[in-house]
């Protein structure tokens, strides 16, 4: 699979961005290119592929909730704490659903994250955040949560964390992530290599068409080599140019050499 660089990246959304935006709703670009296949749909259509692609690249961390294999020891643990944890949840919920500000410092607004990651990370969080504000402690263990109970689980959450199945599940995330990108920033390089084959074939007479979709040559990456073709042809000037005059000569210095064989010339004669 084919990797891109940064640059090419950046190249790449720039001209697909410009070529869809400039394209989608001109209906003059759009009678020039229908007979290569490509209409309206099809260009809403590639533009979900642009926004899919975009997100993919600016995702700063690992995108959780993958299906991963993962032993049926942890599965089953995992599992196990995140039942009792969505006990915890929904009992507490109920009981102060109309103290919202109570629920925010609880940690339980919003809805919970049911992945294998997500299972032990809302239950970490909320487990943490009750031992160390001993304010909730009180209210936590109406429905059962004393302090050593909280301290249990995240024993058990901990145990989970330093499997090393679960730990490769992280680097087996990543290189998912990774991969999915690649993915639909190829398809999205694959059209748009097609479609700005088609635009340059349609407007190879209207430059300035060209330049509105950022159009910089005919594959990403491309730097246009200068042509000797293309150099100015040296001209010849209508007259040649007069030969300089002549320098007046003058005499060199003697050297210390020369002086020293004149005085010896003259001590011989």
């Amino acid at each position: 699979m084919r990797r891109f660089s940064k640059a090419e990246m950046k190249e790449l959304f720039d001209e697909a961005s410009a070529g869809i935006a400039n394209s989608i709703d001109n209906q003059m670009v759009l009678e020039k290119v229908a007979g290569f296949g490509y209409t309206r749909d099809s260009l809403v259509e590639a533009g979900t592929t642009y926004s899919e692609a975009e997100t993919l690249y600016l995702q700063k961390a690992p995108k959780v909730g993958l299906k991963l294999s993962l032993s049926i020891q942890v599965r089953n643990k995992i599992d196990n704490i995140y039942e009792l944890y969505m006990l915890y949840v929904n009992m507490l919920r109920r009981d102060h659903r109309e103290n919202i500000g109570l629920l925010h410092e609880l940690l339980l607004l919003g809805e919970r994250d049911h992945t294998v990651l997500g299972k032990i990370k809302d239950a970490k969080a909320f487990y943490k955040n009750c031992l160390d504000h001993p304010k909730l402690q009180p209210i936590v263990v109406k429905v059962g949560l004393t302090v050593e109970m909280l301290q249990t689980q995240m024993a058990k959450i901990t145990e989970v964390e330093n499997d090393k199945n679960y730990r490769a599940i992280l680097v087996k995330e990543a290189e998912k992530t990774t991969e999915d990108r690649n993915k639909v920033i190829l398809k999205l390089y694959n059209w748009w290599m097609n479609y700005k084959s088609v635009l340059i074939y349609v407007f190879k007479d209207d430059q300035q068409q060209l330049e509105a979709f950022k159009i910089k040559g005919y594959s990403i990456g491309y730097v246009p080599k200068k042509n000797s073709s293309d150099e100015e042809e040296p001209t010849e000037p209508a007259e040649p140019p007069a030969p300089p005059a002549p320098a007046e000569s003058t005499p060199a210095p003697a050297t210390q050499v020369q002086k020293k064989q004149k005085g010896a010339n003259k001590q011989e004669s």
